[in-house]
């Protein structure tokens, strides 16, 4: 079977690229322009990106890093994903110097307890998250493989079907007569100022849940060494979330419904159908790339998969020029021709540093070579 499940890469893809349209979108004030039901598609299709980001994490830490962990490789387990934090971390601070630079917005002295993620800063939540995520990651994988994912799940559920009880905790008090502590609280539990979700409490749940998903991703041995897995998991994961969308729903006015799920304010408030949502998008989603890519082995497309193995340049370069990118771009190109100009900067700057990497890592043995034995 080959290492890689394309699928899982392409998904990751689609996802990085409907974030970086999102942020590009922002960046212009192009959010709102469309109406009607190219409005609710788009919109709705964007905020799905945020649950194939974390679902896709908790599948890899099934996937990749569970069984490294359960082979007595803990300690390089553990180093790997504490330097992916680190990586994350980095970016995070990058933008938030980026930040300040150019809107003025935070005093120097401040900038310390902004590194310490007591501020929100524009479309760069998940890269905290990411951070945050990462470094719990090792303790994560050890309550899996010492309990099993039952108990996992269960206190994944268990943290939704409390929606109405963590909304009633209070916001965190007030530090020097400042909101630092809330931005905190906002980010650990939901209960905060500039809040835009998830938090880390909300949003564990879904690696989680990517965890169950990576379970259901097994190899079938009848088949041999073909790309085959039993998605019987997976079905049951649509199944249940499909019952309690269908549930959660207010069909007295769906539009209402739909609207709150396209302006993030299901995502802001926590709520449960955000989340059933994003759980049965981000699965279908990566149940039909997996069975395009892998299965039928499809060749279209396959050229976006650099987005996947590069998103987290990506997201981190392309919040930087959201930043820095001026509005005069608008008077030039329109709203939507600098929408696309930037998207595309993004996308082009991906590739370079794809295409850099790997020559450097071509030609590393040269440069540097590895000394004797």
């Amino acid at each position: 079977m080959q290492n890689r499940i394309i699928g899982i890469d392409m998904a990751r893809s689609l996802a990085i690229l409907l974030v970086t349209w999102k942020h590009c979108m922002y960046c212009f004030g192009a959010t709102g322009e469309l109406s009607g039901w190219a409005h609710y598609g788009l919109e709705t299709l964007m905020q799905l990106a945020t649950p194939v980001f974390l679902i896709l994490f908790g599948t890899m830490l099934e996937l990749v890093y569970r069984p490294r962990f359960e082979r007595g490789l803990r300690r390089d387990t553990t180093q790997r994903l504490f330097k992916r934090s680190l990586q994350c971390y980095g970016y995070y601070c990058l933008a938030i110097i980026v930040f300040f630079m150019v809107l003025g917005t935070y005093s120097w002295h401040s900038l310390p307890v902004v590194f310490a993620g007591f501020i929100s800063v524009p479309n760069s939540h998940l890269l905290a998250f990411y951070a945050a995520a990462l470094a719990l990651s090792p303790g994560l994988i050890f309550l899996r493989v010492r309990y099993g994912l039952k108990p996992i799940i269960a206190a994944s559920v268990l943290v939704h079907l409390c929606h109405f009880l963590i909304n009633q905790l209070p916001e965190a008090p007030e530090l020097f007569g400042r909101d630092y502590l809330q931005h905190m609280s906002g980010f650990l539990y939901g209960r905060g100022v500039d809040f835009i979700g998830p938090s880390l409490l909300h949003g564990m749940t879904l690696v989680c849940f990517g965890m169950l998903f990576g379970f259901g991703l097994r190899k079938s041995s009848r088949l041999g060494d073909t790309a085959s897995f039993s998605p019987n998991v997976s079905y049951w994961i649509m199944g249940i979330t499909a019952v309690w969308i269908v549930i959660l729903w207010d069909w007295q006015s769906p539009l209402n419904v739909l609207q709150s799920l396209a302006d993030a304010s299901l995502r802001i408030d926590s709520h449960p159908l955000y989340f059933a949502v994003g759980i049965f998008g981000a699965t279908l989603m990566t149940l039909i790339l997996i069975y395009l890519y892998d299965f039928q082995k499809m060749k279209v497309g396959r050229s976006l998969e650099v987005y996947g193995r590069r998103s987290l340049f990506a997201f981190g370069i392309g919040n930087i020029l959201t930043y820095i990118t001026p509005a005069s771009w608008i008077s030039l190109f329109g709203v939507w021709g600098s929408v696309l100009l930037l998207f595309s900067i993004v996308c082009a700057l991906t590739i370079a540093y794809d295409q850099l990497d790997q020559f450097l890592q071509k030609t590393k043995p040269i440069l540097k070579p590895e000394p004797l034995a």
